[in-house]
């Protein structure tokens, strides 16, 4: 399924979904007649009826315009990126051309966040459909700046447009905050250098989670075996593996430790189960025992420098969210030589599936005060619907999947994780007390000063009481003080600009 059977399914798509014209002709089929027949006699033949499909309700939107945010520039959809993206920059068109409105992509290079809250809080959104993380659904939500997509009823949080994980993971306060069509991202995995396991004699990692075998003992395997000092100086030159961060959630999840759960007012945090446990002993025996990277030297290393480092080869295996393949890794943006794969975090013994944690999803909502919101939100709806079925929708994400891969064993592991559901996004990023205190737990298991029981003894009040004062936490206060910060940037800005005589 590559760019020539995508474009003609975009063609077929693109005829159904924007004419009213009628359906091809049903098959024809044998059908008996009432009697019997003599053996040399003809059959009859009927054409089986055909459903016409619906035509498109038109709409009239009066000229009005959507505004979409972005992060960069770039926001806008590339009809020669692949498949998908022609076929939502065809559908904008279309939806321009004849409903009547229009849809600009707005450029919120910095701070999006910042730019959210401060133009909400003026009366002056910055845009109506605004790109955000999940984890700042609870913030932006308590703090008025965005709004409920369930208010409209052009939202179906249901459709099968929509990313059923990433919708779950806007869900809070009994309401759908953000959304995301079906795309081809999953979430944290292990990126392995094939080019060097074989060089080095290691085993193949597909082979290994095609049969079952790729867990948590075979992982530390290998990572100790990874660690090659080719100089023979007594340094690691090329590490086994690196974690950039996440580690401790990926060996809860893929130890089917489901340990978050969002509630009305916030979430939950049940350490109790006997396989957090499982999973806090194996992290700890891993990070004590295995030499590896997962913290960043910010005097000499930025914040990507483990990725790039993966990328030229100095890393065997490393933990990242899926995207870096298309930002970091592609050849043909200067990316890695070396050929490379992709495998789920390997499973823990108490797993009956693998999993795929993720920190959060980039993900679309709605801004407070906007002109014009029901319109708006209809036509977010409709420029998203540029396929009439599932089926439709779900070729373009093979075809972009199959783009992201290098081999077809990573597409299949990809693939599977999309498919199956096991992807897994908690919010506790959008909670920075209680975040803070895991973060400390995290590091008395893993620096092996305590043992994992001790330490969720020690800190078990302590995120009891963080989780608590979610309930009590002044958001409208947190709004105030962004604007108050980018108010005194703002000044500071100006008055090194009249210094300098600019």
């Amino acid at each position: 399924m590559k760019k020539r059977i995508i474009a003609i399914l975009i063609s077929a798509v693109m005829v159904m979904s924007f004419t009213a014209c009628a359906g091809n002709e049903g098959s024809n089929e044998t059908t008996p007649p009432a009697t019997s027949t003599p053996a040399a006699a003809t059959p009859t033949t009927e054409p089986e009826p055909t459903a016409t499909p619906e035509p498109e309700p038109t709409y009239d939107f009066n000229g009005i315009t959507l505004r979409i945010g972005w992060y960069n520039a770039n926001g806008a959809p590339n009809p020669d990126a692949d498949a998908m993206s022609e076929a939502y920059y065809n559908r904008i068109k279309f939806v321009e051309d004849n409903y009547n409105c229009k849809v600009e992509y707005v450029d919120c290079t910095g701070s999006y966040y910042d730019k959210y809250v401060t133009s909400v809080l003026a009366g002056e959104p910055i845009v109506d459909i605004a790109y955000m993380m999940t984890y700042h659904v609870p913030s932006l939500a308590e703090g008025g700046i965005i709004q409920p997509l369930n208010n409209y009823s052009s939202f179906d949080e249901n459709d099968f447009i929509w990313r059923p994980d990433v919708t779950e993971a806007g869900y809070y306060n009994n309401n759908y905050y953000v959304t995301l069509r079906k795309n081809y991202e999953v979430r944290y995995g292990i990126f392995w250098n094939k080019t060097l396991f074989e060089k080095y004699n290691l085993p193949n990692l597909f082979d290994l989670a095609a049969k079952g075998e790729w867990t948590w003992d075979k992982f530390k395997e290998i990572a100790i075996a990874g660690n090659q000092d080719t100089d023979n100086d007594g340094t690691i030159d090329i590490y086994g593996f690196n974690a950039r961060e996440s580690l401790e959630w990926n060996y809860m999840y893929s130890n089917g430790a489901n340990v978050v759960a969002k509630t009305n007012t916030g979430m939950e945090i049940d350490l109790s189960d006997p396989k957090v446990i499982e999973a806090l002993t194996a992290l700890q025996d891993f990070t004590t025992t295995v030499k590896f990277r997962n913290a960043i030297d910010w005097s000499i290393e930025s914040w990507d420098s483990f990725i790039k480092d993966f990328r030229d080869g100095k890393y065997l295996m490393c933990l990242e969210e899926s995207w870096i393949a298309g930002s970091y890794l592609d050849v043909a943006e200067g990316g890695m030589i070396d050929e490379w794969g992709w495998v789920p975090f390997p499973k823990g013994p108490s797993a009956t599936d693998y999993s795929c944690y993720g920190k959060e999803f980039g993900a679309w909502g709605m801004l407070n005060g906007i002109e014009n919101a029901e319109e708006k939100a209809q036509i977010y709806n409709l420029i998203n619907h540029f396929t009439e079925t599932a089926d439709e929708l779900n070729e373009l994400v093979d075809a972009q999947l199959e783009n992201w891969a290098r081999d077809a064993e990573s597409f299949k592991n990809a693939k599977y994780i999309l498919e199956e559901g096991v992807s897994v996004v908690n919010p506790i990023n959008g909670f920075n007390d209680i975040k803070t205190v895991m973060g400390n737990l995290f590091q008395e298991i893993t620096s092996g000063s305590t043992t994992p029981q001790t330490a969720i003894e020690t800190y078990q009040s302590q995120i009891d009481t963080a989780i608590a004062d979610i309930k009590t936490h002044d958001y409208d206060a947190d709004m105030q003080a962004v604007v108050d910060r980018v108010k005194a940037e703002e000044e500071k800005a100006a008055s090194e600009n009249t210094e300098n005589g600019d």
